[in-house]
């Protein structure tokens, strides 16, 4: 993730930069990123571009956390909206997530920027670790109607929600990799978050 330095650059000169990046990433796989590549685009020094980021890993991880913020701040909305329904929200986020990754970057940017699922597996664990945006899925996690599912206590809610962010990863990689269509990848989720709400749904629960 970028330091502090990052987020008090102007705005202005914060963009460049990410424009920078992203148009790295859309050129090259996570292997071939070129850092000598950036500075070139962004103008910046290689001694300044490590006081904004420490890794090429932390570049990835702060586009993927973005990403994630967007579809865990739906995904709670969607759950203040529908009385706690964990099931009901997370079909309606992952077609969300599934819309943004579509039209929001290039095609080039995100397959890339994808194409390393074991970064995002990784930012999601820190994140119910306590480790990275832990606040987001707090409040994601608070939004959750217990009572309405089979489960003896929160840490099985939260081996649950995992399983569940796991499959979409999955089926997420669908489009990113494969050249999947929407729908087709929306009703692959459907159909294997139907088998969750069966075996995890207290029956009398609508």
């Amino acid at each position: 993730m970028p330091t502090d330095t990052f987020y008090r650059l102007p705005e202005s000169k914060r963009e460049h930069v990410l424009s920078a990046l992203q148009s790295e990433i859309a050129r090259s796989p996570f292997e071939n990123f070129s850092i000598n590549n950036v500075l070139r685009d962004s103008g910046i020094s290689r001694g300044s571009f490590y006081q904004y980021f420490r890794s090429k890993e932390d570049i990835y991880l702060y586009f993927l956390a973005g990403y994630q913020k967007s579809i865990l701040s739906f995904a709670t909305k969607k759950l203040s909206g529908c009385g706690g329904d964990l099931f009901e929200a997370l079909e309606s986020s992952f077609r969300f997530a599934v819309r943004m990754l579509c039209y929001k970057d290039s095609r080039e940017f995100r397959h890339n920027l994808f194409c390393n699922m074991w970064m995002y597996e990784m930012l999601f664990q820190k994140g119910m670790n306590g480790e990275a945006i832990s606040d987001e899925i707090h409040a994601f996690l608070n939004e959750i109607d217990r009572s309405r599912l089979n489960l003896a206590n929160d840490a099985e809610l939260q081996t649950l929600v995992e399983i569940c962010m796991t499959l979409s990863l999955k089926e997420v990689a669908g489009i990113c990799m494969a050249d999947k269509g929407e729908e087709e990848v929306n009703e692959n989720f459907a159909r294997k978050l139907a088998l969750l709400r069966k075996a995890y749904q207290k029956q009398d629960t609508p």
